[in-house]
C-alpha cells in the first residue's frame, strides 16, 4: 500500500507543470559597484554651511543684496553704500562666489565628461579651479579701477563693479541647489538640472549686461561696437582661455 501511495506521488509530481519543467533558471544580481562619495558630501556641506555662517553673521547685508539686486535703478545709492561698508561681508561673499563657481564646474565636467580620467587629486582640482575664479576677477577688477584711472571715469567704474561683484554674489547663491542635485542626483535628474542652471546664469549675464550698458551708455554712446568688443574682452575672453586651459592641460589623458 505505502509502495503505491508513493509511486502515484511521483507520478503525480512528474507531471505537475511547475516541476516537470527542464529550464533550469537562476537568479544572477548586478554586481553592485560601491562609490565613496563622503568628500563629495563634507564638500558641500562645507559650501551651505558657509553661506549659513555669513547670512547669520549679517543678516541685514543679506536682505540689502537682495533689495540691490531688484532695484534696476543702479542698485540706489544708499543700498550701495550700506553694501560696500560691510567689507568683511563684501569680502567673504566674493570668496563664496568663487567656490561656488568652481565646485560647479568641477562637478559639471565631471557629469557630461565622465569617460575621461582627471589627472589631478580631487581636492587639488576644485582648489585650482577655485583659484582660476579668483584670478580672473582679480585682474577684472585691477584692469577696470586702472582704466577708470586712466580714463577719468572712475565714477562709471566704481558702479560698473559694484553691479558685477552683485550679480556674482546673487549668482552663486543660485547656484547651490544645481550643485547639489548636479552631484549627487542620478543622470535622468542631473541633465535636466544642467540646463536649468544654464538658463538660470544666461539670465544674470544678460541682468549683468543690462546693467553695464545702463553705467556706459553714455559712454558708448556712439559706438555700441566697441561695447561689444568690450564684452568679448573683459567678460568672454578670460572665462575662455581659463576652459581652454583647464581642458588642454588639467583635465584629460
Amino acid at each position: 500500500m505505502e509502495q503505491q501511495t508513493a509511486h502515484l506521488m511521483d507520478s503525480l509530481l512528474s507531471v505537475h507543470p511547475m516541476l516537470s519543467s527542464h529550464n533550469v533558471v537562476s537568479g544572477i544580481a548586478d554586481r553592485h559597484v560601491f562609490t565613496d562619495r563622503t568628500g563629495d558630501f563634507y564638500l558641500l556641506l562645507f559650501l551651505c554651511f558657509s553661506l549659513g555662517v555669513i547670512r547669520v553673521v549679517d543678516t541685514r547685508y543679506f536682505s540689502n543684496l537682495w533689495k540691490a539686486f531688484f532695484n534696476p535703478t543702479l542698485s540706489n545709492r544708499q543700498l550701495k553704500d550700506q553694501l560696500q561698508s560691510a567689507g568683511i561681508s563684501n569680502l567673504l561673499m566674493n570668496i563664496f562666489f568663487a567656490m561656488s563657481a568652481g565646485i560647479y564646474v568641477y562637478y559639471l565636467i565631471k557629469l557630461l565628461r565622465p569617460q575621461h580620467g582627471i589627472m589631478l587629486a580631487a581636492p587639488l582640482f576644485v582648489s585650482l579651479l577655485i583659484l582660476g575664479m579668483v584670478a580672473i576677477y582679480a585682474a577684472k577688477y585691477a584692469v577696470v579701477m586702472f582704466s577708470g584711472w586712466a580714463f577719468k571715469v572712475e565714477t562709471m567704474t566704481e558702479h560698473y563693479l559694484f553691479n558685477v561683484f552683485l550679480i556674482n554674489k546673487i549668482l552663486s547663491i543660485v547656484l547651490i541647489p544645481f550643485i547639489v542635485v548636479i552631484s549627487f542626483g542620478a543622470p535622468e535628474w542631473a541633465h535636466p538640472a544642467v540646463v536649468l542652471s544654464f538658463i538660470a546664469i544666461s539670465f544674470l549675464f544678460i541682468n549683468r549686461y543690462i546693467r553695464s550698458w545702463q553705467v556706459f551708455g553714455s559712454f558708448f554712446e556712439y559706438s555700441k561696437f566697441h561695447f561689444f568688443t568690450y564684452l568679448c574682452a573683459s567678460e568672454l575672453l578670460p572665462l575662455a582661455v581659463l576652459m581652454k586651459l583647464l581642458v588642454r592641460g588639467l583635465l584629460f589623458y
